[in-house]
């Protein structure tokens, strides 16, 4: 299509953008809320505490997870060996298709098949 009938069919070409022309307003950031003033707390836990308390002892979530870490499959499997008895039988029938789905995934997909 030529540019002359083009400037009439699409309009001028780049004088509807918008350029910004000034910057935007800082963000106000509170820089001392609870997330922030409490990072690296337990850090020296261990110095300051006689070594009394591992750091993952003071991690906060399921059993089959605190201090561990792994793929998706690897953490489907832990769960069900560690509470798979105790799920409901739905819960439990959801975690073993995830896990039948994960290991075919990795079996047919990935850097070391």
């Amino acid at each position: 299509m030529p540019y002359a009938c083009r400037s009439f069919s699409m309009g001028v070409p780049r004088l509807t953008i918008r350029i910004r022309l000034t910057l935007p307003p800082p963000k106000v950031v509170d820089r001392w809320n609870e997330k922030r003033a409490l990072f690296g707390v337990y850090d020296n836990i261990g110095i300051l505490g006689n070594f009394e308390k591992h750091p993952k002892q003071l991690i906060k979530g399921p059993i089959w997870l605190r201090g561990w870490k792994g793929n998706e499959l690897q953490r489907c499997i832990r769960k069900k060996k560690m509470v798979g008895n105790r799920m409901f039988f739905d819960d439990l029938h959801n975690l073993n298709k995830r896990i039948s789905y994960l290991y075919k995934h990795f079996n047919r997909h990935g850097k070391y098949r």
